[in-house]
């Protein structure tokens, strides 16, 4: 499709590509609305969410699908997420009250944007030190936006990439440079490349995983006593990037707790170990604080959080969606 045989009317179905979704999304109300849903799938009357996934021969096809009353959104989304790294895919938008399809909307930057978002929110609520040490294990999209989300609000005092691409590591420092704050002031972060996983992580305050790893890369002996891992990666079953031990010595955080012990890291907790998980939006609403040692937050994803995201998107009035596509009725 392109833009010369699309109709560019209010009653049709919008289309956004990946170009509009970075565009429009933006850090502040992303965050907002991110923490909201969390809060929302932890109410025992959340409203009624699927989360499956197809297994294909060097890939795993995500399959979720949830819905907001306000805006009245229902996301369908489907994702392929090659073992190798990166995603693909794309959102179905219903307006229910509407009983219409309103948007389709690429995925790919929308799933990194909303994963670090989720990631950027749980270091906030979990970290206590100011100006903390952040080593990040991965270099991909969901890295590169945690950076942003991290440095928007102002949270890490020093910034350590390491990825098995040394290349890609090299290149996530030297395109990191000043982003805008919450207060809008320029926020430069020293940043530097890792060789080893090892590197990293030695002293780190935070430690953010985002690879597509299917053994682990993150050893127990390796971590401050005291560290949050925010844990993004194993969104899938047979993924992990934590090595043995460190979800039993840790304090437990998940974002949807279902989710996570069926394909998350704590896939791998034993049936009397998976009920000390604590799901985050609990804390968001005023739960207790994490203790003091060691914790783990380990997220799979939230089909609220991706309605949340796309009811940023196609809630506002058609006539500001200017420059988009969209397909005859």
């Amino acid at each position: 499709m392109n833009e010369n045989t699309s109709a560019h009317t209010g009653t049709g179905v919008q289309v956004w590509r990946r170009s509009d979704v970075r565009a429009a999304l933006q850090w502040p109300q992303l965050l907002l609305v991110a923490e909201e849903a969390l809060v929302a799938v932890s109410s025992p009357s959340a409203l009624p969410a699927v989360s499956t996934q197809l297994l294909v021969p060097g890939a795993s096809l995500h399959l979720k699908a949830g819905a907001l009353l306000d805006p009245p959104v229902i996301s369908v989304k489907a994702n392929l997420r090659p073992d190798s790294g990166s995603a693909s895919g794309a959102v179905l938008v219903f307006d229910y009250e509407g009983q219409r399809l309103r948007a389709i909307v690429a995925s790919g930057d929308l799933t990194a944007m909303r994963t670090a978002a989720i990631a950027a929110i749980a270091t906030r609520t979990l970290v206590t030190k100011t100006a903390p040490v952040v080593a990040i294990l991965g270099a991909g999209p969901v890295a590169r936006y945690t950076d942003e989300a991290l440095a928007y609000l102002g949270i890490p005092g020093e910034v350590r990439i390491w990825s098995r691409s040394p290349e890609r590591a090299a290149e996530l420092v030297a395109s990191a440079s000043g982003a805008a704050g919450a207060d809008g002031v320029s926020v430069t972060v020293v940043h530097r490349a890792c060789a080893t996983v090892a590197e990293a992580v030695a002293g780190a305050d935070v430690v953010v995983t985002c690879t597509p790893s299917r053994t682990p890369i993150l050893q127990l002996d390796e971590l401050d006593p005291h560290a949050v891992v925010i844990a993004m990666g194993a969104d899938g079953a047979g993924k992990r990037e934590l090595g043995p031990g460190i979800l039993e010595a840790a304090t437990l955080y998940v974002d949807v707790a279902r989710d996570a012990l069926r394909v998350g890291e704590c896939e791998f907790l034993s049936d009397d170990q998976a009920g000390r998980v604590t799901e985050l939006g609990t804390v968001f609403a005023g739960g207790a604080a994490h203790a003091d040692g060691l914790v783990v937050f380990d997220s799979v994803g939230s089909s609220a959080v991706d309605a949340a995201v796309v009811g940023l998107l196609v809630g506002r009035p058609d006539d500001d969606q200017g420059g988009l596509l969209y397909l005859n009725d």
